[in-house]
C-alpha cells in the first residue's frame, strides 16, 4: 500500500470521526438523550382524566418547555384519579398556585401539560421536589365530540318524547272531533244550515234587486228635488229683486210725501200755496174752454148763488 493511499484513508477517517462527533453533540444538545444529563427534580400531578397523555409528553410553562412526563399515567385508587410522574428542569421554580392542564395541539391532537401560573403569587411559595399537585383537563376536540354526541342523544330522546306526546294529543283531539262534532246529528244540522243559507242567499239576491230599484227611484227623486231647489232659488232671487224694487218705490213715495208735507217740489207747492193752485185751475179751465191755439187768459167765473123761489102769499 502506497504512502499516498494511506494519507487519504487517514484523512477520510478523521473526517468521519469529526462528523460523527458533531452528530452526537447535536443529538445530546437537541434530542431527548441530552435530557438525561440535565439536572431535574421529580413531581407528580394527579388528573381526573389523562386521556392522550403518554410517556415523553412535554411540560410547558408559559409556552416554554420546562420538563417531560417520565411515565405513562397510572391509577391512584382514590376516586379513579390518574397520577402522571414528571421531571422539571432544575432552576425552574413553579408557583404552588399554578394550574396543570392537559391540552392538545396540532391537527394530530398531540397532548402536553400546560402549566398556567397565577397572576399574583409569592416567589418563595414554589413546588418542591417530590410533591403531588392536582391538575385538570381542558376540553379538547374529542371531549367536545363526546359531549356533542351525548347532547344529540339527549336531544333526540327529548324530541322523540315530545313528538310522541304531540301525536297522542292529536289522536285524542281527532277522536274527540269524530265522536262529538262529526256525528250524524251534527252533520244533519250542518246540512240543514247550509240549505237554509242557500235559501237565504237567494232571497237576499231578490231583495237586492228590489233595493236597486228603490235606490234608482231615490236617485231620480233626489235629482228632481235638486231641480226644484234650483227653481225655488230662482224664484227667491226674483222675489228678492221685487222686494228691492218695492223698497225703492216705497222710498220714492216716502220722499214725495215728505216733500209734499214740507212744501218742496211741485206737489208741495200746490198743496201749500193756494194762489198757485188757483192759477193752475184757471190755466186748465182756459185750456179746456179755448184750446191751445185760441188760448185767452180769463178769470174763472164766480160761482152763481142760487136764489130761493118767492114764497106765495096765502089768500
Amino acid at each position: 500500500m502506497s504512502t499516498e493511499r494511506k494519507g487519504v484513508e487517514l484523512f477520510v477517517g478523521m473526517f468521519l470521526l469529526i462528523g460523527f462527533g458533531v452528530i452526537a453533540a447535536m443529538v445530546l444538545l437537541f434530542g431527548r438523550v441530552g435530557q438525561g444529563f440535565k439536572k431535574v427534580y421529580p413531581i407528580t400531578v394527579e388528573f381526573p382524566n389523562a386521556s392522550g397523555l403518554v410517556k415523553g409528553c412535554d411540560v410547558l410553562l408559559s409556552g416554554a418547555k420546562v420538563g417531560t412526563v417520565t411515565e405513562a399515567p397510572r391509577l391512584t385508587g382514590r376516586a379513579f384519579a390518574v397520577a402522571a410522574p414528571m421531571r422539571i428542569n432544575e432552576g425552574v421554580a413553579i408557583p404552588r398556585a399554578s394550574t396543570f392542564v392537559i391540552r392538545t395541539s396540532g391537527m394530530l391532537g398531540d397532548s402536553y401539560v400546560d402549566v398556567v401560573p397565577p397572576l399574583v403569587f409569592d416567589p418563595a411559595d414554589v413546588i418542591g421536589p417530590g410533591e403531588t399537585i392536582v391538575g385538570s383537563r381542558a376540553s379538547g376536540l374529542d371531549d367536545l365530540t363526546a359531549k356533542g354526541g351525548q347532547m344529540m342523544d339527549t336531544l333526540n330522546e327529548e324530541v322523540l318524547r315530545k313528538i310522541n306526546m304531540e301525536l297522542d294529543e292529536i289522536a285524542i283531539a281527532t277522536r274527540s272531533i269524530n265522536t262529538k262534532l262529526l256525528n250524524e246529528k251534527n252533520l244533519k244540522n250542518i246540512e240543514e244550515t247550509f240549505t237554509s243559507l242557500k235559501v237565504t242567499t237567494a232571497e237576499f239576491a231578490e231583495i237586492s234587486k228590489d233595493l236597486n230599484e228603490v235606490v234608482a227611484k231615490t236617485s231620480e227623486a233626489v235629482d228632481s228635488a235638486k231641480v226644484t231647489l234650483k227653481t225655488v232659488d230662482t224664484a227667491a232671487a226674483d222675489v228678492r229683486l221685487a222686494i228691492g224694487d218695492f223698497r225703492k218705490v216705497a222710498d220714492s213715495a216716502n220722499t214725495l210725501v215728505r216733500k209734499a208735507t214740507t212744501g218742496e217740489g211741485t206737489l208741495g207747492t200746490l198743496i201749500s200755496d193756494k194762489q198757485a193752485a188757483e192759477n193752475l185751475k184757471t190755466l186748465i179751465a182756459n185750456l179746456r174752454r179755448s184750446g191751445v191755439l185760441f188760448y185767452k187768459d180769463r178769470p174763472l167765473p164766480s160761482p152763481e148763488v142760487s136764489t130761493p123761489p118767492p114764497r106765495s102769499r096765502p089768500r
